[in-house]
Order: C-alpha cells, then sequence, then structure tokens
C-alpha cells in the first residue's frame, strides 16, 4: 500500500510539474521550468492529491458514505491554501527565499496565497476526486505488489538523491550570492540604470559569478521569485539579467 501510494505521490507531482510549466509558459511566454526540485516533479501536487485520497477514500465525512461537491470543493479549497501557505513559509524560512509570489493578485496573504488560486484548486480537487482518483485506484488494483515496491525504491532513490543535490546547490548558489552582495552592496544601492550601463567592476563581479554557477545552480537561480532580503533579491535580479544579456548576445553572433 505504501509502496503504491508513494508512486501515486510521483506520478502527480510529475503531472503538477507539467501544470506549473504549461500555466507559466502562456503567462510569461517563454518556456519556464518549475519547481524547488531539479527533476521533473513538484512535490506539493503530489502531497495534495495523496491527501485528497486518504480524506476522501478511508474516511465518511458523512452518514451517507457519499461527500457533497461542495464539501470538496471547500475541503479543497482551504486545504490547498493550508499547504501552500505552510510550504512557501518553511522554504522561506529555511532558504530566505521565494519560489511564487502572489503579491499581483488581488486577496492573497503575504502573497504565498490568494483567492482566485484557492478557488482554482477547489474546483481542480472535485476533478480529482470524483475522476482522476477513482482511476489511479483502478490501475493501483491491477498492478503487482512486488513489482509496485521495486519501482518505488527506484524512485525513492531518485528523490532522495535529487533532493539532496537540491539543496546542497541552493546553499552553495546562496553562498555565493551573499559573496558579491557583501562587495557591492554600497554601489548596489546607487545603480538603478540597465545591466549594460553599470560600471565596469560590477558587471565583472557578475560575470564571473555568472561564469562560476553551474547548470544546477542556474536553474534554481531562475525559479526562485525573489529572496527575504531585498538588498539579495536586487543582486539575484542583476544576475538574471546578467546571464539573459550574455544569452541574448552569443545567440545574436
Amino acid at each position: 500500500m505504501i509502496a503504491k501510494y508513494f508512486i501515486e505521490f510521483i506520478v502527480f507531482s510529475f503531472a503538477g510539474w507539467i501544470w506549473e510549466c504549461f500555466y507559466c509558459c502562456i503567462a510569461e511566454k517563454h518556456w519556464s521550468n518549475r519547481g524547488f526540485l531539479y527533476g521533473p516533479i513538484c512535490p506539493i501536487y503530489g502531497v495534495g492529491v495523496i491527501l485528497c485520497s486518504i480524506i476522501f477514500g478511508h474516511v465518511n465525512l458523512t452518514v451517507t458514505g457519499e461527500t457533497p461537491l461542495w464539501a470538496i470543493f471547500v475541503i479543497c479549497a482551504f486545504g490547498s491554501a493550508i499547504l501552500e501557505y505552510g510550504t512557501s513559509y518553511i522554504l522561506e524560512k529555511v532558504f530566505h527565499a521565494v519560489w511564487w509570489d502572489y503579491s499581483h493578485i488581488p486577496f492573497n496573504v503575504h502573497g504565498r496565497i490568494c483567492l482566485p488560486i484557492m478557488l482554482c484548486f477547489g474546483g481542480a480537487g472535485i476533478l480529482v476526486v470524483k475522476y482522476v482518483l477513482p482511476a489511479a485506484t483502478s490501475v493501483q488494483l491491477g498492478t503487482n505488489s512486488d513489482f509496485a515496491e521495486v519501482v518505488a525504491l527506484f524512485l525513492m532513490a531518485i528523490l532522495a538523491a535529487d533532493t539532496a543535490l537540491s539543496i546542497e546547490t541552493l546553499i552553495d548558489l546562496t553562498q555565493k550570492i551573499d559573496t558579491i552582495e557583501a562587495g557591492i552592496n554600497q554601489k548596489i544601492e546607487k545603480t538603478y540604470e540597465a545591466i549594460t550601463e553599470m560600471p565596469k567592476e560590477l558587471q565583472e563581479r557578475y560575470g564571473n559569478l555568472s561564469d562560476r554557477l553551474t547548470e544546477r545552480q542556474r536553474y534554481s537561480l531562475f525559479t526562485i521569485k525573489k529572496y527575504s532580503s531585498n538588498k539579495t533579491s536586487e543582486v539575484a535580479l542583476r544576475l538574471k539579467q546578467y546571464i539573459d544579456e550574455k544569452i541574448h548576445k552569443d545567440n545574436s553572433k
């Protein structure tokens, strides 16, 4: 049972990653790889679906055992808000970074959650509970337990390795940004013109830092919306601009 739940978690985390990338590509009009981890999964979606499976599959919320649509909507909407707010809070406290920000959307709470997204998750919850979970259950019933355990262990090993590497990457990235921030804070505060107009010394600092970033660190840099510190966010933004400018120049050659 645990193995099948874990496989389900990975599958829906992958589906969530696809949705996030699709949504952000439409909104930002360019490819945007999403997620805290380097691999193609967004664990928050997998956790949400597993919680739905447990709540609506094993707990009778009414005397008849049939949960009405409005109840599913309310539970999923508020449940997603709690999950999203908690995840955002923990990530920011641990890594001092923000992966999503709803500050520009009406009826938001600290930019972590907002009413429109909450309602969307409530509607999605109805589809998951009524259609997706029954289909997943039928697949589970037809899957050999031994095979499921082998697959689950394999996926667990990959997830553990990805998590460890992602955390190491984020820590190293933050240290590199902190290093450049410590050296140019005074100049950054006085420099708000375009990156191409920055003093030569600052351009060299960003160039050196950009060259030292690994592929994973660049990925993490662009998935982070902002940092808790305004100064760190400014350095990260300038670094993103520098990298984009460099890529554009290289492509135009």
